[in-house]
């Protein structure tokens, strides 16, 4: 059998995070079928004891590494300095919240072994509070071609589902910077704009925990970062910044929209049912 290279899992906890929840991603993590070198996480200011008695029974038999934060800086800066902590070249994203199928982290490491890609995610699944039961799924691009051609006017990558190389990453200004809710589409448009390649792996490699996300994700906070992802796109081509624009006004007009009915139009036109 060929070994397979090594890489890190990165991952954030702050003071929101519950302790069940970590609990089911580490689950999904010592299940991987090619296990990590490192576990790095960040603890991002206060973190709760129940969450902590958490890690401290998975570190017995992960090699977790944790990297504190005295005071909370938000999940952008949180993952920068943890990705600067990060020991192996390759690296996979994972949410202290979400399930990584046992698989994941083999599909996405043999992808980046290639050579021929920076960034490797994959489809999704989606769960409310039960992750063995899915309520849809979140198909993506998968060519770099078709990632540039969708990064215009939706995120083409599902940020708990990628790996990349840490050496690509660090260039795009040390890699991850504060911006609330868009860390990771930020980072992709930077990216891909600065000539790293993507690809996404057409197959469900994660289940995205959604509960209370939509009502979380939206109101003035979301309109100031959906305007601040303008300037992004200006800021390396005024011709995409333009194709953007209206975009933009109508993510805004999503951002303001009553929770109901968000739900409605994210259920029956953004999403791919699964039928149960």
């Amino acid at each position: 059998m060929i070994k397979l290279s090594d890489y890190d899992f990165l991952g954030s906890i702050y003071k929101n995070t519950k302790a069940y929840e970590l609990f089911e991603a580490l689950e999904s993590i010592k299940k991987q079928t090619h296990q990590p070198k490192n576990i790095f996480i960040v603890f991002d200011g206060y973190v709760n004891n129940d969450v902590l008695k958490v890690v401290n029974n998975y570190k017995k038999f992960l090699p977790i590494k944790i990297i504190p934060i005295k005071n909370n800086c938000g999940l952008g800066l949180a993952l920068n300095k943890g990705l600067n902590n990060c020991k192996s070249e390759i690296v996979i994203r994972f949410d202290t919240d979400d399930i990584n199928f046992e698989n994941r982290a083999e599909l996405i490491v043999k992808e980046l072994e290639k050579g021929n890609v920076d960034i490797v995610g994959s489809n999704a699944y989606e769960f409310d509070r039960n992750p063995k039961l899915w309520i849809s799924k979140k198909k993506m691009p998968i060519s770099h071609k078709s990632i540039s051609r969708e990064i215009i006017f939706r995120n083409p990558i599902n940020h708990p589902s990628v790996g990349f190389l840490k050496k690509s990453i660090l260039k795009l200004n040390g890699g991850y910077r504060h911006f609330p809710f868009y860390e990771d589409y930020d980072l992709w448009i930077r990216a891909l704009y600065s000539g790293l390649k993507f690809k996404n792996i057409n197959q469900e490699l994660v289940a995205l925990r959604i509960t209370d996300q939509r009502a979380r994700r939206r109101g003035i906070k979301l309109v100031k970062s959906e305007i601040k992802l303008l300037f992004t796109f200006f800021n390396y081509s005024i011709i995409n910044g333009l194709i953007f624009m209206p975009f933009c006004f109508v993510r805004i007009i999503f951002a303001l929209m009553p929770l109901k009915i968000l739900k409605i139009f994210y259920n029956n036109f953004l999403r791919i049912k699964i039928k149960t």
